[in-house]
């Protein structure tokens, strides 16, 4: 996959350790609406130190293979993230299988930005790749985000009880899936 990738109205980069303290401030901002869908984090996220291992470790991930992040920008703003995915968990043959994660920032939600990002990356992504399919994980009443993915064509597929640590105790998610449009 390339490191950026530039749609109508966005940028899509995979940035290093050198961007640790915008990714903070990204991860910050965001901090109350991430918090409540994600799983636990340790405090230590939320210090530009970590973010820099972090952004490291993934963009030593991003060159072997095994995993892909994006952050997004608007073109006329380059320097303030206002989201990301990511592609993990990439199983190669016979599988050809990831799990996508994404955020917003509240504040550029319905507007489109999700839908444009996404549909750019899972495309590069399925070619890029030669993978099959892509799963997605989601609380049963995260109603945006469910929307989200059956705009990008995602189908559910299950309920995964107790899948997830969050707030200390394992939550219920559902996987939505995707497959490869050429398969």
């Amino acid at each position: 996959m390339n490191f950026e990738y530039t749609t109508e109205r966005l940028q899509l980069k995979s940035l290093n350790e050198y961007y640790a303290e915008e990714v903070l401030d990204f991860y910050l901002s965001g901090r109350d609406v991430f918090d409540a869908v994600e799983a636990d984090k340790s405090p230590a996220f939320y210090t530009a130190e970590y973010q820099a291992k972090s952004l490291y470790a993934e963009t030593q991930a991003f060159l072997n293979g095994s995993f892909y992040r994006y952050f997004w920008t608007l073109k006329e703003s380059p320097d303030i993230i206002i989201g990301t995915c990511s592609f993990s968990n990439i199983m190669h043959s016979p599988y050809n299988c990831a799990l996508l994660g994404y955020k917003l920032l509240p504040f550029y939600q319905k507007s489109g930005f999700a839908i444009e990002a996404l549909s750019c990356l899972i495309k590069a992504f399925f070619e890029d790749n030669h993978m099959h399919r892509i799963e997605a994980y989601v609380l049963p009443d995260n109603a945006e985000s469910i929307k989200l993915l059956e705009r990008l064509n995602f189908y559910r597929e299950a309920l995964c009880k107790k899948m997830i640590l969050m707030n200390g105790q394992y939550v219920d998610h559902m996987k939505y899936v995707l497959i490869n449009p050429r398969d």
